[in-house]
């Protein structure tokens, strides 16, 4: 008999909506994996991409932000900010060879604690499929772990700090919020810092 494997799920969860979402299911008592373990931020827009790779090279199997709706965010921006990171973390997981569904972002308002529980079932059952990091990969799990902290020491560095600023600042500027806007201008101002 074999048993489905049981991933270990980091979560950053702003403090206004998300957090809160997650509150408001426990309170009613609606059920969800116990996977998710949990690091409540201020707001989505404060997440270092360093952040999510850290956590996958620290044992994470699969890594959960979650925020305001778009539009909605306590810090009038802030989760606009947050897609340009997890584009980052999305781009630099592919470079890896890391399956990109080891890592989402979504959002799941303070009344939404049903929401939220469909939001982190539906992960936590995607990331068991995969099973532990290097899995899905075929890849060594102790390489990736190195790779992985190359990775975020990368992404505090000069160059894709100034990049994800200037894609930060020309996202407002264009107002183009749609995912693969955003996903193609990380790559376009970040290529240097992603090819050193």
């Amino acid at each position: 008999m074999t048993t489905a494997y049981n991933p270990h799920i980091l979560g950053f969860l702003c403090n206004w909506c998300c957090y809160t979402a997650a509150d408001s299911a426990g309170v009613g008592r609606f059920q969800y994996p116990p996977n998710l373990r949990v690091i409540r931020i201020m707001c989505t827009g404060r997440l270092d991409p360093s952040f999510p790779l850290e956590g996958l090279a620290n044992g994470a199997d699969g890594i959960f932000v979650g925020g305001c709706h778009p539009g909605e965010c306590h810090y009038q921006d802030g989760n606009y900010h947050a897609l340009v990171s997890a584009a980052l973390v999305h781009e630099m997981l592919e470079r890896l060879g890391i399956a990109r569904e080891r890592f989402l972002i979504d959002w799941a308002s303070a009344a939404e604690g049903p929401n939220f529980v469909k939001i982190i079932t539906a992960f936590t059952n995607r990331v068991a499929t995969l099973g532990p990091l290097g899995a899905a990969e075929g890849k060594d799990p102790e390489l990736l772990r190195h790779q992985l902290a190359e990775a975020a020491e990368a992404a505090r560095g000069r160059k894709l700090r100034t990049g994800l600023l200037n894609a930060s600042r020309q996202m407002m500027q264009s107002r183009d919020f749609s995912r693969d806007g955003i996903a193609a201008l990380v790559q376009e101002k970040c290529a240097k810092g992603l090819s050193s």
